[in-house]
């Protein structure tokens, strides 16, 4: 029978190497971390040819953004299915005159796309993606820059508002500079 003696060390059970919550304290690393890992396995639901690894992000329909196939993504392990989804609504916001603002599209399985707008920078360096939100994958970018006067962003509106973006009604306020597609969030963007 073993004892334990006065000044022996303190026995933890704390599993603190397993769990990346409790190894990393700091919000901002884990977030990191789920960005690179979380990704675009294949596009179009697998197949190969000119749309792997594709999205299709592009111009949507009527409003927002759009993601043009279906996309089979890894999120925190496991593997689905993202559909192809038509007018993802801007987030609701002003982007001043001359300006750059770098608007990401994160997806999830199913359905629920969602986009996200990133600072507004005085070029297309000093604006930066935002963080992807907890449990989707980043699977593409676009970048505006408005050119003459801001541009109002209703966030979730009709055609008939400023939810569009430009070769649509009602924004002529700028270009679309760069529509991207990820792989996962960039390391620096």
């Amino acid at each position: 029978m073993a004892y334990k003696k006065f000044d022996d060390p303190v026995v933890s059970v704390e599993d603190a190497p397993d769990k990346v919550y409790n190894a990393f304290p700091m919000e901002s690393i884990r977030r990191a971390i789920q960005s690179i890992t979380n990704r675009v396995i294949a596009g179009t639901s697998g197949t190969t040819g000119g749309t792997s690894f594709n999205a299709g992000i592009g111009t949507g329909g009527t409003a927002g953004l759009k993601l043009a196939f279906d996309v089979t993504l890894a999120i925190n392990g496991q593997m689905g299915t993202m559909a192809a989804q038509d007018n993802i609504f801007l987030p609701a916001g002003t982007q001043s005159s001359n300006t750059w603002v770098k608007y990401l599209v994160a997806a999830k399985f199913g359905t629920g796309a969602t986009c996200v707008a990133g600072n507004e920078g005085a070029s297309s360096t000093a604006a930066k993606l935002p963080n992807c939100p907890d449990g989707m994958v980043a699977v593409g970018y676009c970048e505006y820059n408005t050119t003459s006067g801001k541009y109002i962003r209703f966030g979730g509106g009709t055609a008939g508002g400023n939810n569009v973006l430009s070769g649509n009604t009602n924004a002529t306020c700028g270009t679309v500079s760069v529509m991207k597609n990820l792989l996962h969030m960039p390391f620096s963007e």
